[in-house]
Order: structure tokens, then C-alpha cells, then sequence
């Protein structure tokens, strides 16, 4: 499980980045905070904390633990230079979106052989991928 602050337990100011638990224990109550910057948050609609939790934690994974951990060590790729885009960008959306797949079915298996936490991991990983395929398509990158 992971845990994002809640600003219905903790009281935060406005503005501070939000809590909420994934999975959440209560998906209908889950809710985020808005970021501490100037515009708003996309994540501060009341009922989708859920889909929020999820986001946050894919973003995590890919900013703050496997991705950090890969392109980050000599001061850092943002993640638009980063090998997940730079090949898309050479060979085509299919990249992403095959990755995408992938993670997928690999997730099924390990949810299949009772490995529920590894595949919620892989999920995540789609997540990224897709999410960088949706940058792609609004740089143009052709489908090739």
C-alpha cells in the first residue's frame, strides 16, 4: 500500500500537496489536495481520489523510484529526454504503446500466480508508458 497525505486527516493548508492512500481503504472518500503552485491541481474533484491515488503513484514510481533510480544518477534526464520517449521519437507510437501491452500482460500473469502487489507495479509501469504516448502524439511523433 501506498500513502499520500490527506488533508482531511491532517488539516494541511491549502496549497500543500494532498494525501491519499493507494489502494485506497475507501475508494468513494479517497481525495487530493491541490500542488503548492499557482494553478490548480487537476486532483481536488471530490469522488475521484481513487483515479488520483493511482496517477500520483505512477507518477512515484516512475519520478521518485524506477525511473529516478535509472536516469537520475548524474544530476538527472527530465523525463522528456529520457530513453522512454527518445525511442518512441525514433521508432515510432508503437513503442510505447507495445510497452504498454506488455506490462499488461505481464501484470495478468503475476496477479494470475497470486502476486498482487508486483502486478499492481507492473500496471503502474503501463501507466508511465501510456502517459508518455500521450505527450508523443501531442509532439506528433508518427505512428510508424
Amino acid at each position: 500500500m501506498v500513502t499520500y497525505p490527506n488533508p482531511q486527516e491532517g488539516g494541511q493548508e491549502p496549497g500543500q500537496l494532498g494525501r491519499a492512500t493507494y489502494p485506497p481503504s475507501n475508494p468513494k472518500q479517497a481525495s487530493v489536495a491541490p500542488h503548492g503552485n499557482s494553478s490548480p491541481h487537476p486532483f481536488t474533484v471530490k469522488g475521484y481520489g481513487s483515479l488520483a491515488a493511482v496517477l500520483t503513484a505512477a507518477y512515484d514510481q516512475s519520478a521518485k523510484g524506477k525511473g529516478h533510480e535509472r536516469h537520475n544518477i548524474s544530476g538527472g534526464q527530465a523525463f522528456t529526454e529520457q530513453p522512454i520517449m527518445e525511442i518512441a521519437r525514433r521508432v515510432g507510437l508503437g513503442y510505447p504503446a507495445g510497452q504498454a501491452m506488455k506490462k499488461t500482460q505481464e501484470a495478468m500473469g503475476m496477479l494470475a500466480n497470486g502476486r498482487p502487489d508486483a502486478a499492481r507495479a507492473e500496471i503502474l509501469g503501463a501507466i508511465v508508458y501510456l502517459a508518455a504516448l500521450h505527450h508523443l502524439i501531442g509532439e506528433d511523433v508518427a505512428p510508424k
